[in-house]
């Protein structure tokens, strides 16, 4: 699936080309036909005004001094870029513009990251009839080098990526996208739309262009809505209430990376399953998984508890858990280049039968900053945990519940649901320059066609049965875990696969000066979803199912009248867990997103010469994005990668 952006509103023109490379999440503003100049400014002088076009060139060098700001880039060959001063164009800034069309100039520059490729459009005062010619393959590079003086850069689009709400793919979202809106939604095919035109246009990912749809673009158009993931929740907020202060944990260690792992492996090869339809590609988050379990162990008592904290746990106790997980929560990054966001949340139904204990509260609110929502449990609390897991997954996970799924049936009732996200964001230490046509493949022997990425890494882990190789994301916190097993049968590795073997192996990389590592690795995306209910009962997770002999006593009780009119407690128990995911891997970096929900229920009437190595992801492997103790944020195996 194409690199897909939701991003919010912001004044038109100031910040559209610097969002569309993905530096921060918003949502490319509209730039009033024609405007270059500051109102009130003669129009005639747009007469003097041109447009340059400069497709996938390389940047080189970024300088924001408002006395000399600039930016200097470099044109490709076929993918190709030679950053040498020889084929450098330097755009510095026209002093005479606007100080607001120079601040607006100056914002965008701080945001734009050296060594990524992009597109841009520009405006200058001066005619270069040169640059008439530069997406000219034909040319040759060190023709256009040289010093130009930039009135504006109108726009800036880095390859591959696409904007929700902007229908007619042109990077922008204006009035044209509107009537094309309205064309669409009486229509019941999509004759007309490339595949990238209609992802874009199906905001709340139903696979239709609707009314709501349309709703949302023009309400963002008009300034009503500020994005179209942040909606308004209508639920009732009453963690404000809990007053307790946070922990602020134990410092994660080798103990916590060690029981991340073991559990991530477990959850792996039990969901595993590439034979099943749409199963073809597994991703999950141990992480988001094991903070909602231990958000609602922290409500369980007796074996219920034991048999969860064994599973969670490997060898730690739930009370170590919460201590861990509140402390890996309170130190994410927070930055431009790499950011990681842990959201907790408790939503329990607004009846009279259902009783909430405070301290079961004041423990997630201790130690998982849980927000704590009373709500009807009907379809607007449908719609606000969908709102809720939307806008702390940055719109990749829109929707987590489907309309009517909260309704009670004559077997059940969902009283209550403790939701966890997880949203990673980071780019590559060493960005990838380009990408280049290749073939991925499957688990059949089929061939599919992809974009591939090639570098050279430092990090190379020998596993035995599997080449490794790591490659770190800004900042050194986070890094890239691929691994190529080397007989060819991804089925019997993952099958195989030893938590604890893979934690040693991942601790001690060979030599780089003995080794000349090179990498090749696919650019993907895809989405993943199930339910976990039957993998954590066969992991050992019995008691917490059953709806006689679960033990959630600690988390609060359900009152009933039986037949008889007699009031009796009817106990809670899980239902379901919930777990979505979705990844998007590029040459700039990589966005990953995880939503678990327990869904609880009631029964009742409701020098040397070198080794060298190459590690071509070109057939199915196994990933992983680890912190520097290699605690799992994700897992996944592909097996089927092909370019949308």
């Amino acid at each position: 699936m194409e690199n897909m952006k939701k991003l919010t509103k912001v004044t038109a023109g100031i910040m559209s080309f610097a969002l569309a490379l993905g530096a921060v999440s918003y949502i490319p503003a509209a730039r009033p036909v024609g405007s270059v100049f500051a109102a009130g400014e003669e129009s005639e002088e747009t007469a003097d005004i041109h447009d340059y076009y400069l497709e996938d060139v390389y940047i080189s060098d970024v300088c924001t001094d408002p006395l000399d700001a600039s930016l200097s880039v470099e044109r490709g060959d076929h993918g190709y870029y030679e950053p040498w001063s020889r084929n450098r164009l330097v755009l510095r800034f026209d002093r005479s513009m606007p100080d607001g069309l120079l601040n607006k100039n100056l914002a965008l520059l701080e945001e734009l990251d050296e060594r990524t490729v992009i597109s841009l459009k520009l405006q200058t005062a001066e005619e270069y009839t040169i640059l008439d010619s530069f997406n000219d393959p034909e040319k040759m590079t060190y023709e256009f080098a040289g010093s130009y003086r930039v009135y504006d850069i109108v726009k800036v689009i880095s390859p591959g990526i696409h904007y929700y709400g902007d229908i007619n793919d042109d990077g922008v979202i204006d009035s044209f996208d509107l009537i094309t809106y309205r064309k669409y939604v009486t229509k019941t095919d999509h004759d007309g739309l490339t595949d990238a035109m209609f992802k874009n246009a199906d905001i709340n990912k139903n696979n239709a262009i609707d009314e709501d749809d349309l709703k949302r673009v023009s309400d963002y158009i008009l300034g009503n809505l500020d994005d179209f993931y942040d909606t308004e929740i209508g639920s009732i907020r009453l963690d404000n209430t809990v007053n307790v202060e946070a922990s602020e944990g134990k410092v994660t260690d080798e103990a916590f990376a060690k029981a991340e792992m073991q559990f991530g492996v477990d959850l792996v090869k039990k969901c595993f399953d590439p034979t099943k339809q749409g199963e073809e590609n597994l991703l999950i988050s141990p992480m988001s998984i094991s903070s909602a379990l231990a958000m609602t162990a922290n409500g369980a008592d007796g074996k219920t508890r034991d048999e969860m904290e064994k599973v969670l746990g490997s060898g730690l106790t739930l009370d170590q858990l919460n201590e861990y997980l509140a402390y890996y929560a309170a130190n994410l990054p927070n930055e431009k280049k790499q950011k990681v966001m842990l959201a907790n949340s408790i939503w329990f139904r607004d009846d009279p039968m259902l009783q909430v204990y405070d301290s079961f509260l004041e423990t997630n609110k201790k130690y998982y900053s849980s927000e704590i929502y009373k709500t009807p449990f009907n379809d607007s609390t449908v719609d606000d945990v969908n709102s809720w897991v939307s806008k702390n997954t940055k719109g990749m996970i829109p929707s987590l519940l489907e309309p009517g799924s909260l309704d009670p049936t004559p077997e059940k009732i969902i009283m209550m649901m403790l939701i966890n996200t997880l949203y990673f964001e980071a780019d590559w230490m060493n960005p990838y320059d380009s990408s280049y046509a290749g073939t991925f493949t499957d688990l059949n022997g089929e061939k599919h066609n992809i974009q591939r990425m090639n570098s050279k890494e430092s990090f190379y882990y020998d596993l035995g049965d599997a080449d490794a190789f790591k490659k770190p994301y800004a900042g050194g916190e986070y890094s890239f875990v691929g691994i190529l097993p080397r007989e060819n049968d991804i089925i019997s590795y993952v099958n195989s696969m030893d938590a604890e073997k893979i934690t040693e192996d991942l601790k001690t990389y060979e030599d780089p000066d003995s080794i000349d590592l090179y990498v090749t690795m696919p650019k993907f995306s895809y989405d993943y979803s199930k339910s976990l209910s039957e993998v954590l009962f066969d992991l050992g997770m019995e008691e917490a199912f059953s709806k006689d002999n679960a033990d959630f006593s600690k988390m609060g009780k359900v009152t009933i009248e039986n037949p008889l009119g007699v009031p009796e407690t009817t106990p809670l128990y899980i239902d379901d867990v919930l777990h979505k995911t979705k990844i998007e891997v590029t040459e700039k970096g990589t966005k990953a997103a995880a939503v678990t929900a327990i869904m609880m229920a009631a029964a009742g009437a409701m020098p040397i010469e070198k080794k060298k190595v190459n590690i071509v992801l070109d057939r199915p492997f196994v990933y992983m994005i680890v912190d520097k103790n290699n605690t799992p944020l994700f897992i996944g195996v592909a097996t089927t990668l092909e370019e949308n």
